[in-house]
């Protein structure tokens, strides 16, 4: 969110952070000097420090911004991995230096440019294209930041752009340049070739049994039987406690009394808000559809469709306040309400269809509420009970006599793999998903007293690990048959690999395309046009990137794109097209080599910028932050 009202998607900011990647690995080697610096600054760039504060913001950030990227959820510690917190110290470093260089200028935006700047934010306007107040200050809680801080931000931003600017204004792309890599880009080729699948080879003989056993152990890792350990799990849980404790007659109906909303069916109704700029002209529009005038028409002319105004189904607590909620679920289906003044502005209600509510009755939800008002009981009781478990093993009792003293249950597994399968490969029947379960089990040894880990569901579960078994290479007599058909595969496709090759080479040399198709019992076939980037289930890209590496006349050989066949491949045609300067392509072409002329002077200038202002990193407090997170 911040990145999008820095408005930096897509501008030299995104630029700027990708030429930062290129010295991201290597501001961790800067010395550790901070001498008389603020204890909480966590790099100093020139007289600037960044703040510890920063760098977090930062970081969680760029780590969400991954985590989007990736698809799914990201840790911090993750996120150190992929070097995250590196790329953020360097981009603060940075943008730090580029404050620097810009205030070294005397460049400065003035209160009434950076107003402007916000106001015309897309992200902070309401449904009118006008600055919202309110959008922004929700805006500012979402990022976490103060009004000030974010104004400094956006002033700092509207300074760098005015430098940013400065370094990019006339940097374009020579034609040559453009010229040449629109060719290549666009070069096709035309390819005779044959396929050579792996039964050309002809059949593979069994090894004898030296080269078996040289084999077997060569290939050892296909053979490994996996290291399994055998352990005991004890669960506690809500529900374990649940089941003796009562819940008394009137503690059920003065909860069904609280919480009564819960079980109840909300009325809903199919909902259309049209909102207005003015009271004048809400007033207006009602006037109008009082007349029989089609709702369409007034929403087409204040600019919106009717999926902008339709709320869709929603119960009364889903409308946005009070009043409008009232309003809309006064009236009948198909009726129009009097203009409402809500909180974003004055607005007309039409309601399509009307859902009835049903009210839920004691007896049929009696049974249900016992069990939740048990649980929440329980889940209160959990901690005391883990406590005292805890007393207990710390008193050197077994898993099993705590087991019993509680109403608890244990089970044992055995032969159970990192995977949690069998070492054959098999499922494990009843073997809990706990997270990080098997992780904790293949990190202790017999003896270790594992600490409580957490079921998610508000529980608790102790491991003891009771046996370990090492991973051992299987015997040759109880996989040779395995051992056999792997050496055979793997014979068969270095057999193949020779042949091709073998193929190349005598067609480089001079023998014709078509006698060394006949030789191994092959049609040659011709190839549609080839692009440089393309790929199929015939012509992988390996097949492709070889055959454009080869001259006119040239053989290579490579893979099929879809199975284990090879291809021998001749260059029969060149077709170097002329650029088309007006193309979608050659556009595109021409704005990748500016961005990244643009990118290299930008990554340049602040390079430069950092060596002059000097960069001190205080490595001892980053190092204390980021180990502090592992620990927890």
């Amino acid at each position: 969110m911040l990145d999008t009202l820095r408005r930096g998607a897509g501008s030299w900011v995104a630029k700027l952070l990708m030429g930062l990647l290129v010295f991201s690995f290597g501001i961790w080697g800067i010395a550790d000097i901070f001498r008389g610096y603020s204890s909480d600054s966590v790099a100093r760039v020139g007289d600037t420090d960044i703040k510890l504060k920063q760098f977090e913001r930062e970081f969680e950030n760029q780590t969400k911004a991954m985590a989007q990227r990736l698809g799914q959820p990201l840790t911090r510690e993750q996120a150190r991995t992929y070097g995250v917190a590196q790329a953020s110290l360097t981009r603060l470093i940075a943008l730090a230096a580029l404050d620097a260089g810009a205030k070294g200028l005397g460049l400065a935006a003035s209160d009434e440019a950076v107003a402007k700047d916000i106001a015309a934010d897309p992200n902070l306007q309401g449904s009118f294209g006008k600055f919202d107040r309110a959008a922004f200050e929700m805006a500012l809680q979402r990022i976490g930041l103060t009004e000030k801080t974010f104004i400094a931000d956006r002033r700092a931003f509207i300074e760098r752009a005015q430098l940013s600017d400065v370094l990019m204004s006339g940097i374009d792309a020579p034609s040559t340049l453009l010229d040449a890599i629109s060719t290549f880009q666009q070069e096709t080729r035309v390819a005779s070739y044959i396929i050579l699948p792996p039964s050309v080879v002809g059949d593979i003989k069994d090894p004898d049994e030296k080269t078996l056993e040289a084999y077997h152990k060569k290939a050892a890792i296909h053979f490994t039987q996996p290291e399994t350990r055998d352990f005991t799990i004890m669960t506690l849980t809500p529900a374990d406690l649940a089941a003796s404790i009562s819940i008394s007659d009137d503690e059920l109906a003065k909860a069904y009394e609280q919480r009564r909303s819960e079980f109840d069916i909300p009325e809903k109704r199919t909902v259309d808000q049209i909102p207005f700029a003015t009271k004048a002209a809400a007033e207006a529009a009602d006037a109008r559809l009082k007349k029989g005038e089609a709702l369409d028409k007034i929403i087409s002319e204040i600019g919106l469709t009717p999926a902008d105004v339709a709320l869709g189904v929603v119960t009364r607590d889903q409308m946005v306040s009070p009043a409008v909620a009232d309003a809309a679920f006064a009236l009948k289906a198909g009726e129009y309400s009097a203009p409402v003044q809500g909180p974003l502005g004055t607005v007309i209600l039409h309601v399509t269809a009307i859902e009835p509510g049903k009210a839920s009755r004691f007896e049929d939800v009696k049974s249900k509420l016992r069990t939740e008002l048990a649980n929440e009981k329980a889940s209160s009781q959990v901690y005391d009970v883990q406590n005292g478990i805890e007393d207990a093993r710390a008193g050197g009792a077994s898993i099993e006599d705590i087991a019993a003293k509680n109403g608890l249950k244990t089970v044992k597994f055995t032969g159970v793999t990192e995977k949690g399968l069998t070492a054959d490969g098999g499922k494990i029947a009843g073997l809990p998903e706990y997270k990080d379960m098997l992780t904790t089990v293949f990190r202790s040894e017999q003896g270790d007293q594992i600490p409580p880990g957490d079921t998610g569901n508000g529980g608790y579960y102790w491991l003891r690990v009771d046996g370990v078994k090492a991973a051992e290479v299987k015997p040759l007599d109880k996989v040779r048959a395995d051992v056999i058909k792997l050496w055979k595969a793997e014979k068969r496709k270095a057999d193949l690999d020779a042949l091709a090759q073998s193929l190349v080479e005598r067609g480089n040399k001079g023998e014709s395309f078509d006698k060394l198709a006949a030789s191994v019992g092959r049609t040659p076939l011709t190839s549609p046009e080839i692009k440089r980037f393309s790929e199929s289930d015939t012509f992988s890209r390996i097949a492709v990137t070889r055959i454009f590496a080869a001259p006119q006349g040239g053989l290579a050989y490579g893979p099929v794109g879809l199975g284990d066949s090879l291809l021998v491949m001749q260059v029969k045609s060149v077709s170097d097209p002329k650029p088309d300067r007006q193309s979608a392509d050659y556009k595109k072409i021409s704005d990748d080599v500016r961005d990244a002329l643009q990118t290299d002077m930008i990554t340049t200038y602040i390079a430069a910028l950092e060596k002059k202002l000097g960069v001190d990193v205080n490595t001892t407090l980053l190092e204390r932050t980021l180990a502090s997170d592992s620990a927890q």
